[in-house]
């Protein structure tokens, strides 16, 4: 696991120490997504941005076969000893829940205290009937088609990375065509926050407050203005939201 890390200046007695803010990209996305977070959100949070094996500074791992079996495995990773937030953007979102999840079943581990779900689609509005007959097509219809649907920015077709984002973006949409969690599961007792954008079409605010009944916790449903990619186009509302959650979490 990859983390980029913020140094946050040391606390004084009348300061609270930063929350640590572990953060999972979207489809095809990686650590660098949130590269002017540590910035942005100092010294309130230190940002640790996850890496999916096969990517980034995973990129020798063998990819994630399931998002189910990945969250398994790295919730131990991310549950250390202090205070921390989860925070999951679309695909991300789903794999922020199910770490959460894992961890408040484990009486070892310490509880997130918060979760944040940006762009992301409850289970059972998954957009896995969406992606499932895109996985296979041609590079150029796959981005036409997610493109169309605002899952992608449009400058991808022109990006130097190109070659290494859509074979990562193919695998991070077969996690969500895979994703079928049990829906007679209990939801867990985690404080939940859905966020959603206005002119988002790929996760509408309608669709995303449906997340409430993945909680028996918390929840609270908030839309922004923007699209699919407001987390970072809207990085200052963003940061106030993120600290107004903080702070009623450290209370």
């Amino acid at each position: 696991m990859s983390a980029a890390l913020a140094t946050p200046p040391a606390a004084t007695e009348e300061q609270v120490a930063p929350l640590r803010l572990v953060c999972f990209a979207p489809a095809g996305g990686s650590s660098a997504s949130f590269k002017t977070w540590p910035k942005a959100l100092a010294p309130e949070f230190l940002v640790q941005a996850v890496d999916l094996p096969g990517r980034a500074t995973r990129r020798a791992d063998p990819p994630a076969e399931s998002l189910v079996r990945h969250a398994d495995e790295l919730a131990p990773l991310l549950a250390g000893s202090g205070p921390y937030a989860l925070l999951g953007h679309s695909l991300g979102g789903l794999l922020a829940y199910e770490v959460a999840k894992r961890i408040s079943r484990d009486p070892d581990l310490r509880d997130p205290e918060f979760v944040v779900l940006a762009g992301s689609r409850p289970p059972h509005r998954s957009s896995s009937k969406v992606f499932a007959p895109l996985v296979e097509l041609p590079d150029e219809q796959l981005l036409d088609a997610l493109t169309e649907i605002g899952a992608v920015n449009p400058m991808l077709r022109t990006s130097p990375l190109r070659g290494l984002f859509i074979p990562a973006l193919r695998n991070d949409l077969r996690l969500v065509v895979g994703y079928h969690p049990d829906p007679a599961e209990e939801p867990p007792r985690i404080s939940l926050a859905a966020w959603h954008a206005e002119d988002d079409h790929l996760a509408p605010p309608a669709v995303g407050a449906e997340w409430a009944r993945y909680t028996s916790g918390d929840f609270t449903h908030t839309a922004f203005g923007g699209d699919h990619f407001f987390l970072y186009d809207r990085m200052p509302t963003v940061a106030s939201a993120l600290r107004a959650a903080r702070d009623r979490a450290v209370r």
